[in-house]
């Protein structure tokens, strides 16, 4: 009677254990889905007209993760641990896709930079024309008189001032290029050590949760050594415009957004306009509340709550770049 009355005790005992251990890994699965699904909403907010179909997937990603925060909060755990796994199958497949839509995009950013490091390193060479010829010594264009009272034309500067920065940026320059390119062969190496994760398991056994998890955190691994390679880029191409902020910040030169260490990107002409969301996004800044962000004269609680169209900085600030 006692052996059975113990088997009862400890079967219950065990039941309970075992109902602790599901509550458990439901509310781990629980705060593990939130921060992966937090990560994308700037990701795809941003880059939403470029990959709608991967916005569709996220919206329907957090709709299963309130069923499963639905079951939660009834204390149905071992159904809402099992709608959450199916959240990470689905976070795990889009988190696939938004990597590789980084490393593409990151190809096209730095091809650009590539262009424009080429036509500097070509122009300022130290063999080159440019880096080889007298500067500083020729004077300026116009006219003087001279001691006979006649007229004598001054001998016109064979350069532009301003361009002489490219003698001491250009290997600022290559050297962000190189370290762009290194990070993002290390984002194309990581996500293909995530997708290989499979070839380690036995012949017809499922990934295990863990498992996945790992990769989902390669996956994003990927997506901030994009957002770094993107940032070295745009370097290369703020360094080539060097002095196109000049008139903003001189125009603006009160405004905390247009000092030139605070200066976001959505008012950097230096930064072209087909690449602006990509800096505001390696900061992790959504793209188009930053667009609403006017320099003075509106209120800013009013632009954010209308649906306005991205207007190009050059027509928004009406400095007459292009």
């Amino acid at each position: 009677m006692r052996k059975i009355t113990a088997f009862v005790i400890f079967s219950v005992f065990m039941g309970h254990i075992g109902a602790e251990s599901v509550a458990e890994k439901a509310k781990y699965k629980r705060s593990e889905a939130l921060g992966q699904i937090i990560y994308l909403n700037v990701p795809l907010r941003n880059f939403s007209s470029e990959r709608p179909e991967l916005t569709k997937e996220y919206e329907e990603v957090k709709n299963k993760y309130a069923v499963a925060l639905g079951f939660f909060f009834e204390d149905n755990f071992v159904q809402s641990y099992k709608v959450f796994l199916e959240v990470q199958n689905s976070l795990e497949k889009l988190y696939e896709q938004v990597s590789l839509f980084y490393i593409d995009r990151t190809n096209v950013l730095l091809t650009q930079a590539v262009k424009e490091a080429t036509e500097v390193e070509v122009r300022f060479d130290k063999r080159g024309p440019f880096a080889t010829q007298t500067i500083g010594k020729k004077r300026e264009a116009g006219v003087r008189i001279s001691q006979d009272k006649k007229e004598t034309k001054l001998e016109q500067r064979i350069y532009d001032p301003t361009d002489i920065h490219y003698l001491y940026d250009k290997n600022t320059m290559i050297d962000n290029l190189d370290y762009a390119y290194m990070l993002l062969g290390q984002a194309k190496l990581a996500r293909q050590k995530a997708m290989d994760l499979e070839k380690w398991l036995e012949k017809g056994k499922a990934m295990p949760p863990t498992m996945k998890k790992e990769r989902i955190e390669a996956y994003r691994a990927v997506i901030n050594l994009c957002r770094q390679a993107k940032i070295n880029g745009i370097m290369v191409m703020q360094l080539n415009r060097i002095y196109d902020n000049y008139s903003l910040q001189t125009r603006f030169k009160d405004n905390y957004f247009m000092k030139e260490k605070h200066l976001d990107p959505v008012f950097d002409f230096a930064i072209p306009d087909e690449f602006v969301k990509d800096a505001s996004d390696a900061r992790n800044n959504i793209f188009d509340q930053r667009e609403k962000i006017m320099v003075k004269g509106e209120d800013p609680a009013k632009i954010l709550n209308e649906d306005r169209k991205p207007v190009p900085k050059a027509k928004r600030f009406d400095t007459g770049n292009k």
